[in-house]
């Protein structure tokens, strides 16, 4: 079984008074077209937004590029959902899929409610973030570090290219789901380029990201092949084939929890208490490691499996509501 999942909270005022928040920060009270034409200065009345995502409400109309290459190699695209009618520069999110390593892109369906990652990228996007969801190298063909260096690719060239698409280069989060939350947390812990065969290319412009939000990702892959054995194939595809007795240094190497420092970006948590694929120590020991750095860290639990199994629509929307506060106050621009 593949690793990775999401979480539950019950909906009330906290979720509510969150959602009131990215209101009051992005300013969805304007009212905008149906259409995905540019605005102009003869729009005046206001209609009815197109319904992006089943999980957010639309407050902006989103335009879409998909397949848009950030590096030299087949696999290093992504699509951008662009959000308009809002002023520039805009905050940016980094969204990066799960599937174990070796599986899944940056469409794909992740919960057993059938959510997609493009509906997600323009849902995401009509809330006011200009967002960037990725594919990257898989295994086998691609071992570690290559993931880790297409994510941060991703990153330097949206930064790189920040004045074409309205972005704000201070504010980039992150958020990943399973194998992609294990990408999104490192680069919350690394504060340059890690070593690779991609990482001349865009050598001088920063890999730094703003805040993480992370979606019941592995952190310590040596406790994880211990604790979920049926994790070992994927975690030993992505090291290329180095057993643990023989190379603990390399699990360690790409473990992001032995990065935590005291310049950690700050971090949201998210984990089912059921998770049978990645455990919920995962992210506990995260949380305490990121607490003794003193780096701000909020947890989010709730009653479900991985990929927000056990959780019915309304549970997974007031995650992401949730989510959403947390992002808008990371990144609201002063």
């Amino acid at each position: 079984m593949p690793i990775f999942v999401h979480s539950i909270a019950q909906w009330n005022t906290r979720a509510v008074l969150s959602m009131i928040l990215i209101f009051a920060l992005f300013g969805c009270s304007n009212a905008l077209p149906a259409t995905n034409k540019p605005m102009t200065a003869a729009t005046s009345t206001p209609t009815a937004l197109p319904l992006y995502s089943r999980l957010f409400s639309t407050h902006y109309q989103v335009t879409f590029r998909s397949d848009v290459a950030y590096g030299r190699l087949s696999q290093e695209i992504l699509d951008l959902c662009i959000p308009t009618g809002l002023p520039i520069p805009r905050p940016g999110l980094v969204l990066i899929h799960a599937g174990g390593w070796f599986t899944g892109d940056k469409r794909e369906a992740f919960d057993q409610q059938q959510d997609n990652l493009q509906s997600t990228c323009m849902g995401l996007a009509s809330q006011g973030f200009l967002v960037a969801s990725i594919n990257y190298r898989l295994t086998p063909g691609a071992t570690w570090p290559a993931q880790l260096v297409d994510a941060q690719l991703a990153v330097r060239w949206l930064r790189a290219h920040a004045d074409t698409f309205g972005l704000d280069p201070r504010h980039i989060c992150a958020a990943g789901l399973s194998a992609g939350a294990h990408l999104a947390v490192f680069l919350g812990m690394l504060q340059a380029t890690h070593q690779g065969d991609e990482a001349e290319l865009l050598a001088t412009t920063s890999p730094r990201i703003s805040c993480v939000v992370d979606f019941f990702g592995p952190v310590d892959l040596i406790q994880l092949v211990k604790t979920s054995p049926n994790t070992l194939p994927e975690v030993r595809d992505l090291l290329g084939q180095v057993k643990l007795e023989s190379k603990p240094a390399l699990y360690r190497a790409a473990s992001p929890l032995f990065f935590v420092s005291s310049q950690s970006t700050p971090m949201l948590i998210i984990h089912g208490i059921q998770d049978t694929d990645v455990p919920i120590s995962q992210s506990l020991a995260l949380q305490h490691s990121l607490q003794q750095q003193h780096v701000p860290v909020k947890y989010i639990g709730y009653e479900g499996d991985h990929l927000f199994g056990g959780l019915n629509e309304q549970q997974i929307r007031d995650i992401w509501a949730q989510v959403l506060a947390y992002l808008a106050a990371q990144e609201k621009v002063q």
